[in-house]
């Protein structure tokens, strides 16, 4: 049985990884010249930054067993070892990737919030035993309301404007009226003792190993899939400027959630139902490259202190392959990524962010930079509104019961985090298996 994995990122690529130990020959289609998708590094010029992705946390089951499997340990590093902090109308507050007694103990909260947060976190803590975290959908009895409903409603205001409303607008794209608390809930009970990882030689350290030992056609742009009468399915492809076709067997389609009802011809009446409610965050970051030492840092912005940008970020790009010592990367908040979709834009032309750039940032500009990347990422991550779960547990229960021709993989059937990713892949791929092995 020849199988079709559309997609080479982190859930495609576990899903074909998986199916290719269980005995099935898998072939994957990727329209990029490398593999990765949103968990990689991209270079422009010798300016390097990142499609997505920035961390691999400890506590994800499924990424971290398959890391021990592929004997990268000892590639893992620290995720973030600079300085990260949040500015809203309290000021400027360091926060903690893992957050600990610290968050308690020396923080800005009043002692109220203290309490309100710390009986929050040990209610949603002790779920962690009983719940996967790589599974959003076992957390289907939070999705109700928005986040910022169920914050105000336990008077953790000043907590939401210090520290979750700036890096839900900055680290994710989100607004907090927008997505339920399922999210935070989800990665709460699991962040308290984690730790944050990547890989020394970079984030897409995990996908180039997979890729190295499956089959990946590059530069092969899928734009029809279609079941075939006679069984099985048909593939058209675009490669190099021209069309090309190929029928397989099954396909799994592991790209943005989105993106299927594009694609796939003559969905069922579940597909259709259900990717026409899938949503996702864009992304739009301004890259600077700059020719100097500047000392590396990430800071979040809330929306009262910054309408316009959600965070700034330094690296330090001197120990990696560079141009340029240091990058500068500016991230546009979700109303400024919104607001500029409705925009004409002009080929080269840059945000107008510098009136809203914090004063520090404006000065090492100033002082001149060598090369710009715009960085416009459309699908970003996955919209968990409220009321989401319900729809995706029906799709979940449609797609693993019985036999199917198009399988699905991606963060958008898991968790938005990279554990959710490889989860959905390990997922989809045990659905074939029972399914398909005699």
């Amino acid at each position: 049985m020849k199988i079709t994995v559309i997609g080479a990122g982190l859930a495609g690529l576990t899903a074909a990884h998986r199916l290719q130990q269980a005995g099935f020959s898998v072939n994957v289609f990727e329209r990029e010249q490398t593999p990765g998708g949103r968990m990689a590094e991209a270079h422009d010029k010798g300016l390097n930054y990142l499609t997505g992705a920035r961390l691999i946390y400890s506590f994800s089951k499924s990424v971290m067993g398959l890391i021990r499997e592929l004997d990268l340990t000892d590639q893992l590093c620290h995720g973030l070892a600079i300085p990260v902090s949040t500015c809203s109308l309290a000021g400027e507050h360091s926060v903690q990737i893992s957050p600990g007694p610290q968050l308690l103990l020396n923080s800005p909260l009043s002692y109220n919030q203290r309490l309100r947060l710390l009986r929050l976190g040990v209610g949603v803590t002790g779920r962690r035993f009983s719940t996967n975290p790589d599974r959003l959908l076992d957390w289907q009895h939070s999705d109700k309301g928005t986040l910022y409903e169920f914050l105000k409603q336990r008077s953790l205001d000043q907590a939401s404007q210090i520290y979750i409303e700036p890096i839900f607008r900055g680290a994710r794209g989100w607004r907090m009226t927008d997505v339920s608390p399922s999210f935070f809930l989800s990665t709460t009970a699991n962040m308290y003792g984690s730790h944050a990882y990547t890989f020394t030689d970079g984030i897409g350290l995990l996908t180039e190993q997979l890729a190295q030992n499956l089959d990946v056609t590059y530069c092969a742009d899928v734009k029809k899939v279609s079941r075939a009468a006679s069984g099985g399915s048909e593939l058209s492809y675009e490669s190099k400027g021209l069309m090309h076709s190929t029928h397989t067997d099954l396909v799994i389609c592991a790209v943005p959630g989105s993106l299927p009802l594009s694609i796939v011809s003559q969905p069922t009446p579940e597909e259709s139902q259900f990717f026409r409610r899938v949503k996702y965050s864009s992304g739009h970051i301004v890259h600077f490259g700059i020719d100097s030492l500047v000392e590396p840092s990430v800071r979040f912005f809330s929306r009262d202190v910054n309408p316009s940008i959600a965070a700034v970020e330094i690296v330090d790009q001197s120990n990696i392959p560079s141009s340029y010592l240091s990058r500068l990367s500016v991230y546009l908040s979700p109303e400024a990524v919104r607001e500029r979709k409705s925009q004409q834009v002009v080929d080269r032309e840059l945000p107008a962010i510098w009136n809203d750039l914090p004063d520090d940032a404006a000065r090492h500009l100033d002082l001149g930079y060598e090369h710009v990347v715009q960085q416009k990422i459309k699908n970003m991550l996955p919209v968990f509104y409220p009321g989401y779960l319900k729809d995706l547990s029906r799709f979940v229960s449609y797609q693993t019961s019985g036999k199917k021709l198009i399988y699905y993989a991606g963060d958008y059937l898991s968790h938005a985090l990279l554990g959710g990713a490889c989860r959905s892949g390990e997922d989809v791929a045990q659905a074939i298996i029972l399914d398909w092995t005699d």
